[in-house]
């Protein structure tokens, strides 16, 4: 695996990375954001949705193996998000999903919906960017096509959360008497 290089452009939400490889022949980009695998190309641009203020990192590996297992053979990462799975209720009045987090034993707050299709048994459900080094709890609850919570939902595991911290924010300053520019890490 050989990326010779990597640039990327943002406008809005999307960034958009271009890498290039020395490796010949059909050759296959694997793309991770935040140490997840979201996606594999063959021509070396791929595009992120990031949130206004969001940083994400971003990693691809190239080969020209067309079985290379992108999960096995991750980058050592962190992710910044959970993914949440779950098995469809067996109530057949259920129509869909509300899905709550809470932080360091905090209040709960919603984070989705997921709706119930009558075909699907497993439902998976990405959380929001987690914060580095704090612990968070997820419950699902089902609602019935009338609109009526199951009470007490369902718990989705427990956990410390540790990842690559977001680099800090900072503002920069010229001073066109000197022409030095100063960055300084932002309050």
């Amino acid at each position: 695996m050989a990326i010779t290089s990597q640039t990327s452009s943002r406008v809005g939400s999307v960034t958009q990375v271009i890498a290039t490889s020395d490796l010949t022949g059909i050759v296959y980009f694997h793309w991770y954001l935040d140490g997840r695998h979201v996606g594999v190309s063959q021509d070396g641009v791929f595009a992120f949705s990031l949130g206004l203020g969001v940083q994400g990192r971003v990693e691809v590996l190239d080969t020209t193996d067309p079985d290379f297992d992108p999960i096995a053979n991750a980058p050592a990462a962190w992710p910044a998000t959970r993914v949440l799975w779950f098995l469809r209720s067996i109530d057949l009045a259920c129509v869909r999903y509300h899905i709550t987090q809470s932080k360091d034993g905090g209040a709960s707050e919603t984070i989705g919906y997921v709706v119930q299709d009558a075909l699907t048994w497993a439902h998976t459900f990405i959380t929001p960017r987690l914060d580095d080094l704090a612990s968070y709890a997820w419950r699902i609850f089902s609602i019935d096509d009338v609109g009526n919570v199951d009470a007490t939902g369902f718990p989705v595991g427990a956990e410390l959360v540790v990842r690559t911290p977001d680099a800090p924010d900072f503002t920069v300053a010229f001073d066109p008497g000197t022409t030095k520019v100063t960055f300084t890490e932002a309050a």
